[in-house]
């Protein structure tokens, strides 16, 4: 099959190759962890003959020594795949945990299910949309889907589907279970045209929060406004404590979810009240050591990600979470943030404009005939 492949270390439109690849198979997952890297496989079975990856492989597999082999999986037939920032970032090496070399990016997808272990066998020949994760990412015909794995809902696109489940069960847990959005509150979003940034934007909204969205073009505006903003801040390089100030004045502000961090981050916490929540979800302006003496402002530090909890607690908090934003979306309050669908050839430049934060929510890829070919008989992800 063809597949967007990631062997070094760069910006997508240099470092990206579609390249002829083997499908992922169900022999090589039987006895397969996993860490928040992705998949820890021997890079030998990948084909890779390199001593820095083969360290990287016998630390993450000592690591992970106790936990038991990760059965939750599903093979699908992708359909339709989204783009998101952590495909630059893995791409640049920048990404807050290094992921082994060579790899397939994609971070989730919609599809057909081909194949499951036993506990996931009912859904063979169901459309699914599920998180995939590397090195066998959704940017292929065939990939792995791991949970949250829920059976695409009638009405809701395939192209829609795809640009789900990440942004709305990574934003429900960054503002309603880790930020403990209110009603009545004010939140100020930071990133807010962003996938992440656009769920946000909405829960907060659905939750009766007074939500700020702070967003980087003026072009943004009237896709943030769209969301349930009830102000937009365009920032635009300056101190986005200030922007923020001279849209709402001295109102005081509850709580900050940052995907940003960078010098947005420390900047926006200038805008809290006592007792006001700083709520870390992401790294689109980098990673910067967090200044310590926050703590005399009374103000809390709260880090948010879908990862971390063991494998039971992650099943309760996936349905919990999908029963909550279904229930939002059937009632008109939360809607996908697809904005846009790309062929499967322009993928490097659509994470160009991505990391260079020129587009809006969720971009998906249409994984179509034209990237299926002959799998590499050996097993191997290799040319």
């Amino acid at each position: 099959m063809r597949a967007w492949v990631v062997r070094g270390d760069g910006e997508p439109r240099d470092v990206f190759r579609m390249e002829d690849v083997a499908e992922p198979s169900a022999d090589l997952l039987a006895e397969a962890k996993m860490d928040l890297a992705g998949w820890v496989v021997d890079p030998a079975v990948l084909g890779v003959d390199d001593p820095n990856e083969r360290a990287l492989f016998e630390r993450r597999r000592a690591a992970i020594a106790a936990r038991p082999f990760y059965e939750d999986w599903v093979m699908l037939r992708v359909g339709v795949a989204a783009l998101g920032l952590p495909d630059v970032t893995m791409a640049r090496g920048t990404y807050p945990v290094r992921v082994a070399r060579p790899y397939i990016s994609g971070q989730e997808a919609v599809g057909e299910v081909i194949d499951a272990p036993p506990e996931r066998r009912h859904l063979v020949g169901r459309r699914v949309v599920a998180v995939t994760m590397q090195p066998w990412g959704g940017l292929a015909p065939v990939s792995v889907g791991i949970g949250p794995v829920f059976e695409v809902p009638d009405g809701m696109s395939d192209a829609d589907a795809a640009g789900f489940v990440i942004p709305a069960h990574t934003g429900y847990h960054v503002a309603i279970r880790r930020g403990k959005v209110r009603a009545g509150e004010t939140v100020v979003v930071l990133g807010a045209a962003g996938g992440l940034g656009s769920a946000m934007v909405q829960l907060a909204a659905a939750h009766g929060a007074e939500v700020i969205a702070v967003v980087g073009r003026e072009a943004k505006r009237t896709h943030a406004t769209s969301l349930g903003a009830h102000h937009v801040v365009v920032h635009d390089g300056g101190d986005v404590a200030d922007a923020v100030r001279a849209v709402i004045g001295p109102a005081p502000v509850h709580v900050v979810l940052d995907p940003v961090q960078g010098s947005m981050g420390p900047q926006s916490r200038r805008l809290l009240e006592p007792d006001g929540r700083w709520v870390l979800c992401g790294h689109a302006g980098g990673l910067a050591p967090i200044d310590p003496s926050f703590y005399m402002s009374n103000h809390t530090l709260v880090g948010a990600t879908l990862g971390g909890y063991s494998r039971d607690v992650m099943r309760a908090m996936d349905a919990e979470t999908q029963a909550a934003v279904m229930a939002l979306w059937h009632a008109g309050k939360f809607r996908p943030v697809t904005t846009e669908q790309i062929d499967f050839a322009d993928v490097p430049d659509a994470l160009t404009a991505m990391g260079e934060r020129r587009t809006l929510g969720r971009v998906v890829v249409r994984i179509d005939d034209q990237s299926s070919g002959t799998a590499n008989p050996s097993g191997m992800l290799c040319t």
